[in-house]
């Protein structure tokens, strides 16, 4: 990999702008993201490295749709970004770009529990919540 890759995390302004006032079931689509996201990088992890090229597609697909629905356009792009790679069979690019996904699925996932424990606490604050910096556990 060469350069840097910074972080992009969840669009806050964009997430309220599709849940404002729904705050109950942007919290349910946090928990759906919390269950499914680590598992589909776990997958494409197993896929890559046996290059299976269509299981890796499938679960990028899946990847690319959760976390649009949570406005993390970071994962989204990393996920279209390997399957890009993947499609044209350069495994190189694919296993650099899916490296970069892990860092932003890690970030984003703590986002996501920062946002569910805010909105546990009261879901009307959801929006002034920080998640700029996070707690990222390793």
């Amino acid at each position: 990999m060469n350069g840097k890759y910074t972080v992009v995390g969840i669009n806050l302004a964009n997430l309220e702008e599709a849940f404002g006032g729904s705050e109950d079931v942007l919290a349910q689509m946090l928990t759906l993201f919390q269950a499914q996201a680590p598992e589909r990088v776990r997958q494409l992890s197993g896929h890559l490295g046996v290059w299976d090229e269509m299981a890796a597609r499938t679960v990028l697909h899946s990847l690319v749709n959760i976390a649009g629905a949570v406005r993390a356009y970071g994962l989204s792009d990393l996920a279209k970004a390997v399957g890009d790679a993947v499609k044209s069979g350069d495994r190189t690019r694919a296993n650099d770009q899916a490296q970069l996904l892990v860092k932003e699925s890690i970030f984003v996932l703590a986002q996501v529990r920062q946002l569910l424990e805010a909105a546990q606490a009261d879901l009307k604050n959801l929006w002034s919540e920080d998640i700029s910096q996070p707690g990222i556990e390793n």
